[in-house]
């Protein structure tokens, strides 16, 4: 084998790796940007918060106001939500399970308020004593940017009246949460909508 065949095999072998390595690297490359890609997608997400502490009015009834924001990028569209109200005891079936449908675009940074009435047949605020009561908030939405559908919960908690003082709403300890999912479950509620 002379010197210019060794030369072209080895000039061979060394193009091919070259190749292999260009080629090894490209992809880590576009796997790498399409990880970003998706990491940034994500968080542009539209994702609604509480940026308030929600409202307890007592009027002919009971009012609770969740007033939320779209702490997101993207806008929400199609808002459902479902609420479900039951007395801390777990015992007897919600006073409130019901849907609500908002129509309009929440673009970033913007605020809607989900507001629960509830009139006094079904709590009775004109008591010194009102017991506590869950409040469960299933939130379905739409980002018309990259077509995907979001849902969160939120588990909440009123401590209902104690000595004709209205309590506020707190959020749920983990143990209770457990014990409202079982709950759902034997009470048959469904929450998606």
């Amino acid at each position: 084998m002379s010197f210019s065949d060794k030369f072209t095999k080895w000039s061979s072998i060394i193009a091919t790796l070259g190749t292999c390595i260009l080629a090894i690297t490209a992809t880590i490359t576009v796997t790498v940007t399409l990880n970003a890609w998706k990491v940034d997608r994500e968080s542009s997400r539209p994702y609604l918060s509480l940026q308030e502490s929600p409202k307890v009015q007592l009027k002919s009834g009971l009012q609770l106001e969740f007033k939320f924001t779209n702490v997101g990028i993207h806008p929400a569209v199609n808002l459902a939500s479902r609420t479900v109200l039951f007395a801390q005891r777990l015992e007897a079936t919600p006073v409130h399970n019901e849907p609500n449908y908002l129509v309009n675009e929440i673009p970033q940074n913007m605020n809607s308020s989900l507001v629960i009435v509830l009139d006094s047949y079904e709590v009775d605020v004109k008591e010194i004593e009102v017991e506590p009561y869950y409040v469960v908030l299933y939130l379905e939405y739409f980002d018309p940017i990259i077509n995907q559908h979001y849902s969160q919960t939120l588990y909440y908690k009123w401590n209902g009246i104690d000595q004709g003082e209205v309590q506020p709403i707190v959020h749920v300890e983990r143990k209770e949460k457990e014990k409202i999912l079982e709950y759902f479950k034997v009470q048959n509620i469904k929450l998606d909508l």
